[in-house]
């Protein structure tokens, strides 16, 4: 029977500073003793740390301004309206197509951004940005029937945010999760034993989404903390936390021992802030950004709030099943929903230099409206120096009126993190809201305007579904295995430095075009004295 070679588990959003304490405590044995007969250490994701450029730049090894995946949404060619994005979108190999190029087989299950699968030798289940589960998220086609057969349908991963405003739903969702990291682990075994390659990888996503909305629960400081139903939900982060370390258990049994383990997280998670920063609210003020002038009619404004509060209805009462039916069915309706809420379809562009999109929930990239770059572009080359100097120095002004601490610490130029011939689609600026910086954005509207750019929001438990735990920079690395020195502790590794190490640890070179390095303090002197680091032009 054919023997896996690599073995990879991917734990979305694990956070060293929630493992290291519960190992210490013996909470959790299977991620211990990896821990502590392999090397480990943080693992620093890209920058800004969120899903679809952090799992791209894992497979990829390099920034985004190499693969172009820089969020969840990139912007319509020729408009300023966003469109959501896919794998489609990204403009380079992945390690995978390297080493099937190289004779590898591979076959990997559930990572975000992985749709349309590609069509490798081996397998491909992809993850997050699946449109739906009628969609043909698994390569080979004839490979989804075999596990329905076996398995029953299969359930891709939903989001939450909106529907868990009552404990009975929470508990819903909690179920619903266990069922899913089960699903996914039964799928592992299945594919580990019937449809073993070189290189295989498995990926869950219940440690981000519990983070999201559960953090508070168990986190007596938080602003959202709610002493009554954290008796309740207290320990639903840990309890997923011990799914996976026994599932990490279960997958690893059930290859050779000689199988070398990675497990990897893209990026941390930590509490959300208190502090609630509008963006586009900030930039109207400073006279950056304008708004359409127009005069409503009476029966034009109740229509604009009833569709701002028909959003929010659905958002709170439907399940994430039912959102992703009615955004299949009714895309137009989604949009429409989306630019109510948001605004952008009320900002004046003729007299806008600067603006934020604030759909999501992490979004703080500024764009300057650029002549030649934007459609209506209103700002030359020879102010766009300034005005970056302008926001930046402005933001650095906003303080958290109990403290007079600086809300934003720390504003990164698109050049000062993106290189490559996709760098200029990236944000002009982006905020640091995962690390110096600790706040939350809101939408902007424009009846809102003359009202304070920051918000503190009140320390009691939300009235409606909102999320309590956001991402860190810093996720997770293991290394278990003969090649890998034992029982220590490496710093500096970064995201981008898996897809080379991968590589090497296969014998083949890295592509001198990418951006991370092989970690060669995770491999014994001996091995890295068998194989050389070598890489080779792209």
């Amino acid at each position: 029977m054919k023997t896996v070679k690599l073995l990879i588990v991917g734990l979305d959003a694990a956070t060293l500073d929630l493992i290291n304490p519960w190992v210490a405590e013996g909470k959790l044995p299977n991620i211990a003793h990896l821990m502590s007969a392999g090397a480990s250490g943080r693992l620093a994701s890209i920058v800004p740390p969120i899903t679809p450029p952090a799992w791209t730049s894992f497979m990829t090894g390099k920034n985004p301004g190499k693969h172009g995946i820089f969020d969840f949404t990139e912007t319509q060619p020729g408009k300023y309206s966003l469109r959501y994005l896919n794998a489609s979108s990204r403009r380079t190999k992945t390690v995978w197509r390297m080493l099937n190029d190289a004779g590898y087989t591979v076959g990997t299950m559930n990572i975000p951004f992985t749709y349309p699968p590609e069509h490798l030798d081996g397998f491909q289940i992809s993850g997050m940005a699946t449109p739906s589960e009628k969609s043909p998220f698994v390569y080979p086609p004839e490979l989804r029937s075999e596990l329905e057969g076996c398995l029953g349908r299969f359930r891709l991963d939903p989001r939450y945010l909106g529907f868990m405003s009552t404990n009975s739903r929470r508990h819903q969702v909690l179920d619903d999760m266990k069922n899913l990291d089960d699903q996914w682990l039964r799928a592992s075994l299945y594919l580990i034993e019937k449809h073993p390659a070189d290189v295989m990888m498995f990926t869950f996503m219940s440690i981000d989404t519990v983070q999201h909305h559960f953090w508070q629960y168990m986190d007596p400081t938080h602003h959202y903390h709610d002493a009554s139903a954290a008796q309740e939900f207290g320990d639903a982060v840990f309890r997923v936390y011990q799914w996976l370390d026994n599932a990490v258990a279960r997958i690893v049994e059930k290859v050779s021992p000689d199988t070398s383990v990675f497990v990897v997280s893209d990026h941390g998670g930590g509490p959300t802030s208190d502090r609630v920063l509008y963006l586009n609210r900030f930039l109207a003020q400073l006279g950056l950004l304008h708004y359409i002038e127009t005069k409503d009619s009476p029966l034009q404004k109740i229509a604009k709030d009833f569709l701002r509060w028909s959003y929010d209805l659905l958002r709170s009462s439907l399940s994430s099943r039912q959102k992703i039916k009615l955004a299949n069915v009714f895309p137009t309706l989604r949009k429409r929903f989306e630019t109510a809420v948001i605004s952008y379809t009320n900002i004046d562009w003729s007299r806008t230099k600067a603006f934020c999109s604030e759909v999501l929930a992490s979004p703080p990239g500024i764009w300057i409206n650029r002549k030649g770059v934007k459609p209506a572009g209103i700002v030359d080359d020879g102010e766009y120096e300034s005005l970056l100097k302008l926001i930046t120095q402005k933001l650095g002004e906003l303080r958290d009126p109990r403290t007079g601490e600086a809300i934003v610490k720390r504003v990164f130029r698109r050049d000062e993190i993106f290189h490559g011939p996709y760098r200029d689609q990236a944000a002009d600026l982006t905020l640091d809201w995962w690390d110096t910086s600790l706040f939350s954005t809101s939408p902007s509207l424009p009846e809102h305007t003359g009202e304070p750019p920051v918000e503190i929001i009140e320390r009691k438990p939300p009235t409606t579904a909102e999320w309590g735990g956001t991402h860190r920079r810093d996720g997770i690395l293991i290394a278990h295995g003969d090649p890998f020195r034992k029982g220590i502790e490496i710093e500096g590794a970064r995201l981008i430095d898996m897809a080379p190490t991968i590589l090497h640890l296969m014998g083949q070179p890295a592509p001198d075009d990418m951006d991370g390095r092989v970690l060669e303090e995770l491999f014994e002197p001996e091995f890295l004295a068998r194989h050389p680091i070598q890489t080779r032009s792209r």
